[in-house]
């Protein structure tokens, strides 16, 4: 026996099912042997005899609590080899062997009854619904045990047995015969051929409904589709179904409208799945388009490619009055591919293509169309000009004509410019050159982001030649990505935007609940275009719990108020962040005036640093810079305090508080070691003579590093006094 012809059924890969999934099996496999058990019992005997209504009983309730909130089981069967599975398919996602979900013993007892009752019957598979009545179902059991004599025609039996159903008004049950329809093209995968054959069969049987009205069986073939597609929740199998379909519309034609199988089907597929199908669809239609191995099958193709052109256009018809989203890749393919013309196109992506070709017209001409903004005399004249300008520049953006997107506003300013009380008498020009980019900030800024060096340049002219589209860019550009380049582009952005970029800055500042990235690009703005009194909107910043804000907030401190990051650095000195400590130190060493009382205060640190017990390295190395740092600051007016404070924070670190330091043989740490060298640095730059006899007794030290360095600040010292 082979119940299913012409397939590519292959022996079922092993399946693991989730607990839920294995108890709906199991339950649907019992249901299915108490099916068998009665088809088989009852047709010993009439329908109404006391042992055919026995084995029907509960069979009907059984059938309903299998099923639950599936529409329809369906019996398929297939060889493999030298073995029969029986496949239930339904009630999950995918079909599932009898075999596997029953013990060895019951599947060889019951699986070549069921494969011996679908040859006698010349089966394939059926199907029942679960809407079937108690009555229809008892009655489909009486018809389908029917036992068959022996002298009768087996290639009529499939008609005979779907006569029986229809002549007892049983719809709900869809049966398929081996002599029923056979499908024409090749090896199909098993479920598209069963579904297929399905399909052709249930169809068929509608004009056998001799005394329903024509609404009726327009309703009754609508229902046939619906119900066949209901239970298919993958994708590549409704694909498979529709790409195959036009063999089954050869079979339907002489008593279904044009096109009405196609509609129908397509109107039956789920909304979320229309536009993915169509897709594939759509490729396999591309896929057809290329050259065959021989003239047939290019003659096979092409006629293939009508039946699919034709299906994608009713998809397209119902995405477009469904309105669904995502659509625009595809219906720009089949437009191109004159599947639909243009008046299918959605209002959008009609507006989008003529506007690309007025935007083509003007790239042709750019020169003309230039000298007609610059003598542009009337505000009707302006605003025509404008409007045409904002339709066309997505099409120049989506061209990457950045070059002539630039000439083209900075023509539109030198318009403003030139004939400035003319462009306020209209509130629509007002607005030049920014209404022109009306929603487009985010598409640039992505343009920008995805972009290379040389893109993000010629982006770079516009936004500077635009106001504040160049400010809702170049925000968008900073919120959404983190890449470094695209940071420093921006506040370089914004910096020669002047008093624009200040505002901004100055606005996201006044919420500190943005990310730290455009907070950090608001502080580099306004330590190129901040003002004074920007600082105290910034100071809130050097308490923010980021660190790396915190630095960043205390270099525009100093950039736009020295005063007050002066009065402030010493508790930046103590952060417990060391970015925060090191930009402080920085920030003395080479951009901060030091005054006698700031002096005070860092000599006073860093006494209280050097006299901790244990120095760290963290410790050691702000010391040595602070260290470092004060010998710059030898002009201060006291610096003799400071050469004093020096060299007795020098002899504490070697247990030497007063008078001439002796020679010591003691190991000095390395921590203390980097801090007496700086010392010795520090003397170097502001001491005098009283460093030179400290630094003579420190280069007798025998820690070569300490030496050598105490020796080198001589050498400065010396030379120092020579220029004087």
């Amino acid at each position: 026996m082979q119940t299913v012809e012409k397939t590519s059924y292959k022996k079922d890969e092993k399946k693991e099912f989730t607990p839920d999934e294995f108890a709906k099996a199991k339950t649907t496999c019992e249901f299915v042997i108490e099916l068998i058990k009665a088809i088989s019992r009852s047709g010993y005997y009439d329908s109404h005899h006391p042992v055919s209504q026995e084995v029907k009983k509960g069979l009907y309730i059984a059938f309903k609590k299998t099923l639950g909130d599936s529409s329809e089981i369906m019996l398929s069967c297939h060889e493999y080899e030298d073995k029969v599975d029986i496949h239930i398919s339904g009630i999950l996602n995918e079909p599932f062997n009898i075999r596997k979900l029953t013990q060895s013993s019951t599947s060889d007892l019951f699986v070549p009854k069921l494969k011996d009752y679908f040859e006698r019957k010349s089966l394939n598979s059926f199907v029942i619904k679960k809407n079937i009545t108690a009555e229809h179902f008892e009655s489909f059991i009486d018809v389908m045990s029917e036992p068959i004599a022996e002298s009768a025609d087996t290639s009529k039996l499939g008609e005979y047995l779907t006569k029986s159903l229809v002549d007892r008004g049983i719809t709900e049950v869809s049966t398929i015969f081996k002599t029923d329809i056979v499908l024409s093209r090749g090896k199909l995968p098993w479920r598209v051929s069963i579904i297929l054959r399905r399909l052709a069969k249930d169809l068929n049987v509608v004009p056998m409904f001799r005394f329903a009205t024509e609404d009726k069986m327009k309703v009754i073939k609508k229902q046939i589709v619906e119900d066949i597609i209901r239970p298919l929740t993958n994708n590549d199998l409704l694909k498979d179904l529709i790409v195959n379909c036009d063999i089954v519309v050869d079979h339907v034609s002489h008593f279904m409208e044009v096109d009405e199988l196609e509609k129908l089907i397509i109107s039956s597929l789920p909304s979320d799945a229309v536009v993915p199908i169509s897709t594939t669809v759509f490729d396999i239609y591309r896929d057809n388009l290329m050259d065959g191995v021989s003239q047939e099958e290019n003659e096979q193709r092409l006629e293939r490619n009508v039946y699919l052109a034709k299906v994608l256009n009713i998809a397209a018809e119902r995405m477009i009055a469904e309105k669904m989203p995502d659509i625009k890749n595809l219906f720009e393919q089949l437009f191109e591919c004159k599947i639909i013309d243009s008046d299918m196109l959605p209002a959008d992506m009609r507006i989008d293509r003529e506007s690309a070709q007025l935007a083509d017209e003007i790239l042709s001409q750019t020169e003309n169309y230039l000298e007609n903004i610059s003598k542009a005399s009337s505000i009707e004249e302006a605003e025509s000009i404008v409007l045409t300008v904002k339709r066309v520049i997505p099409a120049f953006v989506n061209a990457g004509e950045w070059k002539i997107i630039a000439r083209i506003v900075q023509a539109l300013n030198d318009l403003s410019a030139h004939h400035e009380d003319m462009i306020q008498e209209s509130e629509f020009l007002k607005g030049m050159p920014d209404s022109i980019w009306e929603g487009m900030e985010e598409r640039i800024a992505d343009e920008y982001i995805q972009g290379d060096a040389n893109l993000r340049s010629k982006i770079d002219e516009v936004l500077l030649l635009s106001n504040t589209m160049c400010i809702k860019t170049v925000d968008l550009m900073i919120s959404k990505s983190q890449e470094p380049n695209i940071l420093k582009c921006a506040v370089e952005i914004l910096s020669q935007k002047g008093e624009t970029g200040r505002r901004w800055a100055m606005d996201v500042l006044g919420q500190s609940n943005h990310p730290l990235s455009v907070l950090n690009a608001a502080l580099l703005v306004i330590m190129q275009v901040g003002q004074k009194e920007d600082s105290k909107t910034v100071r809130k910043f050097l308490k923010h719990t980021n660190a790396s804000i915190r630095a960043r907030a205390l270099a525009a401190m100093a950039k736009i108020n020295q005063q007050d990051t002066a009065a402030v650095i010493i508790d930046a000195l103590n952060d417990e962040e060391e970015k925060v400590r090191h930009q402080a130190l920085s920030l003395i060493e080479h951009e901060l005036p030091v005054s006698v009382e700031m002096l005070q205060k860092i000599v006073s640190f860093l006494k209280e640093r050097i006299s901790k017990k244990n120095i760290n390295a963290n410790d050691a190395g702000l010391v040595c810079g602070l260290l470092k740092a004060a010998g710059h600051l030898g002009e201060v007016s006291d610096r003799e305090t400071l050469e004093n404070e020096i060299i007795e924070m020098a002899a504490e670190l070697l247990n030497e508080k007063k008078g001439i330091l002796k020679f010591m043989k003691a190991e000095i740490p390395r921590e203390k070691q980097d801090i007496l060298c700086a010392c010795a640095v520090s003397l170097g730059k502001c001491g005098g003579i009283k460093s030179k006899e400290f630094l003579k007794t420190l280069s007798r030290n025998n820690n070569d590093a300490v030496a050598n360095t105490a020796k080198d600040a001589m050498d400065i010292l010396d030379q120092k006094a020579a220029r004087q």
